[in-house]
């Protein structure tokens, strides 16, 4: 049997962190965001960039008061350690995707907060879209979700873990929600091909 990435409930912490995003009648079923690897990926590029520059500084600073040049490198690469840090903290914490029992919210920024949600009765349908290495090496990819009536017609969780299993239990909990309530259409009908 094949391992369920998403099946943990979300923690009391994160119930109450999101709690101001729900409406009263709203369950969090799921609060989940960028993929493991695309947030390692960052920590990477940030140590490179802009970490070169602090292990530049470092070795700039070493030199003129005449120190060991080796101390000097490693202070910038200890802050180049911090910042990379710093930078994929930020992207994992302003990525939040949400499921709820009656809506898929986005929540973009951590000081200035962009909100994008979408009804389960409003999406048409969904659409998976992940590469060969992203498949095989990195295991995310991207979810479309396809919607009636907003303005740009779709919204996008990117960089997703597992992206056919979140999609698959997005299609439950909209199901779940069009049988609970009737919805105008028929159950979510998936437009690419998919490998389960």
């Amino acid at each position: 049997m094949a391992k369920l990435h998403y099946k943990e409930s979300p923690s009391e912490k994160e119930r109450q962190a999101f709690a101001k995003y729900l409406a009263e009648d709203e369950e969090l079923i799921l609060a989940t965001g960028l993929g493991k690897a695309y947030i390692r990926g960052r920590f990477v590029t940030g140590i490179a960039w802009p970490g070169i520059i602090f292990m530049a500084l470092g070795l700039g600073l070493a030199y003129f008061l005449q120190m060991n040049l080796g101390y000097g490198l490693l202070v910038g690469l200890i802050l180049a350690m911090v910042g990379g840090f710093l930078k994929a903290l930020h992207a994992y914490h302003a990525n939040r995707y949400l499921l709820t029992t009656r809506r898929v919210i986005i929540k973009k920024g951590i000081f200035a907060v962009k909100v994008t949600a979408a009804l389960y009765d409003k999406i048409t349908h969904i659409e998976v879209d992940q590469g060969f290495l992203d498949k095989i090496l990195m295991h995310y990819g991207r979810i479309i979700i396809n919607t009636a009536g907003m303005n740009k017609g779709e919204i996008i969780l990117e960089y997703v873990d597992y992206p056919i299993e979140l999609k698959n239990l997005l299609e439950r909990l909209i199901n779940r929600e069009r049988e609970q309530f009737g919805g105008r259409f028929g159950p979510v009908v998936t437009l690419e091909g998919e490998v389960v």
